[in-house]
């Protein structure tokens, strides 16, 4: 009889450990609930004032559509006016027409002007680039020349002063008597 009064006291244990376990779930479970109710109730609010806005928006977009409609009506008003005074230009427009013909074969005449001074223009812009070039060139040459005269003439120098030292040592070595009376 211990053994099972012992074996209820553990079972009634677990029981109590689960009990405050699905208690601690329920706390849980109940906390997001308010969460979630709270969370759709902001997103209500956030829905309802979107709808606000939206019927406000219809009512402002009703508004300009009558705004609109009624611009659309005096265009249409002024361009039967305009219609009408269109046919009384174009009746006088002939005289302007063959004018322009005129001037657009003038314009075409200068066009063409125009491109070929503009050739021209080109074709001496490359000349004066190529003769730049050219002179560019030349001059660069015309260093360069230079510089190869300086070395020769600083080669000429040296060996100058040189074949003379050369030239006294073979003096000397030739008539080393006169080496001795000098010293």
């Amino acid at each position: 009889m211990l053994e099972e009064l012992q074996r209820l006291q553990a079972h009634i244990s677990a029981l109590k450990s689960r009990l405050s376990q699905f208690e601690s779930e329920n706390n849980a479970l109940e906390d997001d609930k308010l969460n979630s109710n709270q969370q759709f109730k902001i997103q209500l609010d956030l829905k309802n004032n979107t709808i606000t806005q939206k019927q406000t928006e219809c009512d402002q977009l009703a508004e300009q559509l009558e705004n609109t409609q009624s611009k659309l009506k005096q265009i249409n008003d002024d361009a039967t006016a305009l219609a009408d005074r269109y046919n009384r230009l174009e009746k006088s427009c002939t005289d302007l027409k063959n004018r322009f013909q005129e001037i657009l074969a003038e314009r075409n005449e200068l066009r063409i002007l125009k491109e070929k001074f503009q050739n021209d223009q080109r074709h001496a812009q490359h000349e004066i680039q190529a003769l730049q070039s050219e002179r560019e060139r030349l001059l660069q040459k015309n260093d360069l020349a230079k510089a190869k005269v300086e070395t020769i003439i600083q080669r000429l120098s040296i060996l100058g002063t040189a074949q003379d030292s050369y030239t006294q040592e073979i003096q000397q070595l030739a008539h080393p008597s006169e080496n001795n009376e000098e010293v």
